[in-house]
């Protein structure tokens, strides 16, 4: 995993090696034609390369970013969401879950939860689960494990608790909706010829770097001090 800048870094500088062995090999080539008989008076070849335009495909590992949340709280939205769940654990784990309807935010114990995920409105948070993990969804689990009108044994009631508290605690946490977000950094992987890459859409970095010179020169100010300046060309 690469950092976008430390790879930009490391093509500038790859690049300027290229131009500073171009430099001397043109260099070590004026020499030999100064001293040949007939060469010496020959313009010295130079090549340069005025810009350099990389197409480079890229796959994006990580975002490092400062995202700050609210929770916001929609009813229709939330028993959509836990309902749906509900259809598709029924169905993978042969469980008979049953759907909740607005009554149900009616619960105490529910009412209470969101309740106490509303407080945490006064001030946006970087991570939501942190507030999850502090309110307690046993209590709203019973009461709607109590809707069921039938009994099941001990096995399947231990693994229906545990789906409907995972359930809830999802369905709660896509209440949490990013209201700002600050990019820190960009991680990627360059290698983008693994198998399990096939048919994926890869990001192409279009890189376009425009030569531009500097030159050092040595001078005195009005002291007689010896200075550096640098002279852009």
């Amino acid at each position: 995993m690469v950092k976008l800048s430390d790879y930009m870094d490391y093509l500038n500088e790859e690049i300027v090696q290229a131009r500073k062995k171009a430099d001397e090999q043109a260099v070590i080539i004026a020499k030999e034609y100064a001293k040949h008989p007939y060469l010496k008076y020959f313009r010295v070849p130079r090549f340069t390369m005025p810009s350099v335009k990389l197409s480079i495909p890229i796959k994006i590992s990580e975002l490092d970013s400062d995202t700050s949340y609210k929770f916001e709280m929609d009813d229709n939205q939330f028993l959509k969401d836990v309902n749906t769940k509900i259809e598709l654990v029924n169905k993978e784990k042969n469980l008979k879950l049953v759907p909740i309807n607005k009554n149900t935010l009616k619960g105490d114990n529910l009412k209470s939860v969101i309740a106490d995920l509303k407080k945490g409105n006064t001030k946006p948070i970087t991570k939501p689960n942190d507030n999850l993990l502090k309110v307690d969804l046993k209590k709203p689990v019973l009461d709607l494990i109590k809707i069921r009108n039938f009994n099941v044994s001990a096995d399947v009631a231990s693994v229906e608790n545990a789906e409907l508290e995972k359930i809830l605690k999802e369905s709660l946490a896509n209440r949490y909706k990013p209201i700002s977000s600050k990019l820190n950094n960009i991680y990627f992987d360059p290698n983008t010829s693994d198998e399990k890459d096939k048919g994926k859409i890869l990001l192409t970095l279009n890189v376009e770097m425009v030569e531009e010179g500097i030159r050092i020169h040595n001078a005195k100010d009005e002291k007689g001090n010896k200075i550096e300046e640098i002279i852009f060309e």
